[in-house]
């Protein structure tokens, strides 16, 4: 098929956003960000002539029409006839205002190919390179090399190889709704995979794709906080009001100037409004607030279509169901939402480690362990959380490390009372511990004397995780099985990282957050070490992923099954995770899957284990464990 002339689609639609941005807005409450007011509204689309109407997709004929009519079953890829020309993305660039750019990968300093080998930044880089604002800042790079497919690495290799590999080829640093919509638009109609970016925190990589067009949202920062909010839910109170690039620390520090809690993670540098809502998010406040998903009032996104819409308990209620726990990039580029805020509320946490040696056997530490595991039904009715970490030393002895447990609305005194039973047992077994306790008098503080930012991940693991439900802690039987396939594990040398948490449903709200959220107690991770790391063959990755499936989380996936609630957390999870659908999405995928055909029939929007992944893949060819560095293609 011959090109497209892209070059006058293109400068007709430059025409169109001229008169955009002085068009009636669509209605928000509270007011849309300045950024938001710059859009493509409907009334512009239905005072233009059909075929602009067409050139932008507004109607279901959209990617049939003569001017963008497209065949074949892959998104179209560099190289292809139809790949748009270097003069049509610069027709585009300027479509945009300038704010189009062509990717340059992270570490591309480190090599001579790219015409930019610089070796004072290609150290600085690869000094800093496990810092999640380094990847933040950039437009296309994300947090786990492994799913990006290792293309070009921070190491100093000025004759090495660096190719774009999965990193997409351009990226958009949008500024307003209007570049949103230019830019899924451009992408649908001329069949190029579309990604969206806020921080790149997704470690199996949806904000990757060889080849594709990314949506980079990590430069809208407006917060807003409103005192006194009526919501169509029936909420009424104080809220605040996130653009798509606010980080959960930001949140935070708003928050607490304010006086109140806003729930969020315990990443500091993790989007708030994008994939962490859209994966449900977990948190510290779950015992009192539920999943972060259960606070949002409303979203404003821009939908495959192209349209600047309101989701919320009255406006697209379907779309504000999905969007909440739903899986990121999948129904729409939301571009900020509208969350709760409550009461400022004091917090007491706690550092407690102890370990094995010594006096105290692997065996013994277990027992405290066991303690511990015995009273997470009292623990987390009691609204606490917990971050801890099961060290296998090289010495083969073992560590347990609280870090911390996180106990909203409590005092010194209702803490101590609270782990006393479990107190009490370590020093029965003669296990030494400390418990190093500390009450605040608000989140953030608490919050952060604790966590902070995460770590890039490295190239010598993959990471998997399970949700346990409650149920197998009020079944003797099953608390056995369970406990006995968690110790075994770590008796196998391997490292566990974990939490009890249940956030169930407290704010008693219907949404897409999954199932097996609503029934957890305890979230393990786990990971399976990867031999020969950077320079890893697809066979060796192929054993690693074996090794994660079938012998790390096989034993806990046999007593914590889908059937009875257990089932993945999909930011951390093994991205070939069997039956991913219902391990990551619970009872809830089958409403979700109908939801994305209504809402994305083209299938625009593409990730790695979202909802309707499943009817594409990527052709990486053999790479040991699914890549984004392939053309994406329907199967």
């Amino acid at each position: 098929m011959a090109p497209i002339d892209f070059v006058s689609a293109i400068s007709a639609a430059i025409v169109l956003f001229a008169r955009a941005i002085t068009a009636d807005l669509t209605v928000s409450t509270p007011p849309l960000f300045q950024y938001e007011t710059r859009q493509l509204t409907d009334a512009i689309v239905a005072s233009l002539p059909i075929a602009d109407q067409k050139l932008f997709g507004f109607d279901d004929g959209a990617v049939n029409s003569t001017l963008f009519r497209r065949s074949g079953e892959c998104k179209v890829f560099p190289g292809d006839e139809d790949w748009p020309s270097e003069e049509t993305w610069d027709r585009f660039d300027e479509l945009i205002d300038g704010v189009l750019i062509p990717t340059i990968p992270l570490a591309a300093s480190c090599y001579k190919s790219w015409g930019v080998y610089d070796a004072v930044k290609c150290a600085a880089i690869m000094d800093d390179f496990r810092n999640p604002y380094l990847h933040e800042a950039d437009p296309t790079s994300n947090m786990w090399p492994i799913f990006q497919g290792k293309t070009c690495l921070a190491f100093d290799r000025p004759n090495g190889t660096c190719t774009l590999g999965s990193y997409p080829s351009y990226a958009v640093n949008i500024s307003t709704v209007a570049d949103i919509q230019l830019a899924l638009n451009f992408a649908r109609n001329a069949n190029i995979r579309l990604v969206i970016k806020n921080t790149g925190h997704d470690y199996l990589g949806k904000s990757l794709g060889a080849g594709a067009l990314s949506i980079w949202t990590h430069n809208l920062k407006n917060i807003d906080f409103i005192e006194n909010y009526k919501s169509d839910s029936g909420y009424e109170g104080p809220v605040m009001k996130l653009a798509a690039g606010v980080t959960v620390r930001e949140v935070y520090l708003v928050a607490e100037d304010h006086d109140v809690t806003v729930v969020g993670g315990i990443c500091e540098s993790v989007g708030y409004a994008g994939g962490y809502i859209a994966g449900g998010g977990h948190t510290p406040m779950s015992g009192y607030y539920g999943m972060a998903a259960d606070n949002v009032e409303a979203l404003e996104v821009v939908t495959a279509d192209g349209r600047f819409i309101t989701a919320s308990n009255s406006s697209n209620p379907d779309l504000y169901w999905a969007l909440r726990g739903g899986g990121g990039g999948t129904y729409g580029v939301v571009t900020s939402i509208i969350v709760r805020a409550h009461p400022k509320m004091p917090i007491v946490t706690s550092l407690i480690n102890f370990a094995s040696g010594g006096n105290i056997s692997n065996e013994v530490f277990y027992e405290g362990v066991r303690k511990y595991y015995e009273m997470m039904i009292p623990f987390t009715d009691a609204h606490t959380y917990s971050y801890f970490w099961i060290w296998a030393n090289d010495n083969g002895t073992f560590s347990f490390q609280m870090t911390p447990l996180f106990a909203p609305n409590h005092t010194i005194e209702s803490f101590n009372e609270l782990m006393k039973p479990w107190f009490d047992r370590l020093s029965e077994l003669g296990i030494p511990f400390t418990a190093e306790t500390t009450r605040y008098e608000s989140f953030y503080p608490a919050y952060n004397n604790n966590w902070g930012n995460d770590t890039v991940a490295g190239l010598n693991a993959i990471p998997g995780n399970r949700l346990f439900p409650r149920g197998r802690w009020e079944d003797p039987v099953k608390f056995e099985a369970t406990f006995g396939a968690i110790k075994a594990h770590s008796l196998r040398g391997k490292t566990i990282g974990g939490y009890h948490q249940a956030p169930a449903n407290r704010m008693n709200v219907d949404n897409a957050v999954s199932s097996a959220f609503r029934h957890v107690i305890n979230f393990l991770i786990g990971a399976a070490l990867v031999d020969g790391a950077e320079n890893a063959t697809s066979e060796q990755m192929t054993e690693a992923v074996d090794v994660l499936t079938n012998e790390v989380l096989g034993p806990w996936r046999a007593v914590s099954p889908e059937s009875e609630f257990g089932g993945s957390y999909l930011n951390e999870g093994n991205v070939m995770e069997p039956n991913w659908q219902e391990s990551f999405y619970g009872i809830q995928y089958p409403k979700l899957l109908q939801l994305k055909k209504k809402w994305d029939p083209k299938s625009v929007f593409y990730g790695p284990t979202a909802v309707g992944s499943e009817e594409w893949e990527v052709q990486d060819g053999d790479q040991g464990t699914q890549t984004q560095n392939g053309r994406l293609c329907r199967v």
